[in-house]
């Protein structure tokens, strides 16, 4: 197994009160690869680091191609970056639907981008690749108001205010007069990592790994922290728009990634504000390009059905939901899971209707 882990959204429920849950555990370990595998299927993909207090966590390159060289990434010592204004006061939650935050002046070739939301953090990656995955990898971590960032190795790195601590850390240069320290990180390559409170009772976190030679990795962290855009509160574009999608069910959590020449994938996540007993929301839908109309032979299965002419695979999914894969919509795959029977119920009693009722958009300047 790689060093890798993908960077869906994880469990933050308590498992079940028994001693060990056969369906879940089969059911994540089946889950985990298959949303690894199926963002990386189609598009040379985006490996983005999860850099925190012990050591960085790359998402798993698979069998990808390799993408072509970018060019040297230029050292941070020359034009300073004036501190971008802070904000009096962070949000109390962020809204899954909407970026609070962007990245500002980036090093030359980070180009993949991925963005991942939930109500309690927001995580911003930016990479640029390389062949064998050593390319700089960057990722900007936040919480709202009244939480703090785990020092951990967690994706879900939420933690209560003031539980985190500063042991261990070292003080940094405060960031437009607000606190800093340094992470005592451990990175496989050169890397820093950056974390200071951007508003009051509020934690942003930058980290940085494969930092070229010669190029000092702090002063390169600092001046990426410098520029960070807060309050920018933008819709996040997804390449979908539901006409069928009950009220009840809000935006719980995206992940979207963008790359050079028009690569991407998505996964938009729906619910009330509770997972189910399994630990996934209610409702999920993941979408790539991929003109096949055949399964992979591996992660996904072949098509048994079809739907409005589209060859299709329909599948029961634990707790009483379902799950329908779609193949060659427009150009995509896509695949609609309801994760228990009362969401399923909510949807009519099938996933056919919320698919007849969603508009795709394959390309990315159609996303709104």
């Amino acid at each position: 197994m790689t060093d890798g882990k993908l960077l869906e959204p994880l469990r933050d429920s308590p498992l079940p009160p028994s001693g060990v849950d056969l369906h879940r555990a089969v059911r994540d370990g089946r889950r985990r690869i298959r949303h690894r595998r199926i963002a990386t299927a189609a598009t040379a993909g985006l490996a983005v680091v999860a850099l925190v207090a012990t050591a960085p966590t790359l998402l798993d390159r698979g069998d990808r191609p390799a993408p072509p060289p970018v060019a040297a990434v230029p050292t941070a010592t020359g034009t300073p970056t004036p501190a971008a204004p802070l904000p009096d006061r962070a949000p109390a939650a962020f809204d899954p639907a909407r970026q609070y935050a962007d990245l500002g002046w980036l090093p030359a070739g980070l180009t993949d981008r991925t963005v991942v939301t939930r109500s309690t953090q927001l995580t911003l990656y930016a990479a640029a690749p390389q062949p064998g995955g050593e390319g700089m990898r960057l990722m900007l971590r936040m919480v709202p108001r009244g939480s703090d960032i785990a020092l951990a190795d967690d994706d879900n790195f939420v933690r209560p205010a003031g539980s985190a601590g500063t042991s261990g850390l070292t003080a940094a240069e405060p960031v437009a007069g607000r606190p800093a320290w340094w992470n005592p990180v451990a990175v496989v390559g050169r890397g820093a990592a950056l974390r200071w409170q951007y508003a009051p009772g509020a934690w942003a976190e930058v980290g940085l790994i494969n930092v070229p030679a010669g190029t000092d990795p702090q002063a390169l962290v600092r001046r990426i922290a410098l520029d960070i855009r807060y309050a920018v509160d933008r819709p996040i574009p997804v390449p979908v728009a539901f006409r069928a999608l009950p009220s009840t069910l809000k935006p719980m959590s995206y992940q979207v990634t963008t790359r050079p020449g028009g690569g991407w994938d998505a996964r938009l996540a729906y619910g009330t504000g509770k997972r189910t007993k399994y630990g996934d929301w209610p409702l999920t839908v993941q979408l790539m390009p991929r003109t096949s109309e055949k399964g992979d032979g591996s992660v996904l299965a072949d098509p048994d059905s079809t739907i409005d002419g589209h060859p299709a695979r329909r599948r029961t999914s634990g707790d009483g939901g379902a799950s329908l894969q779609v193949y060659n919509v427009q150009g995509l795959y896509v695949e609609i899971t309801a994760n228990d029977e009362a969401t399923l119920r909510a949807l009519g009693g099938d996933l056919d209707g919320l698919f007849r009722g969603t508009t795709f958009r394959p390309r990315i300047s159609d996303w709104r």
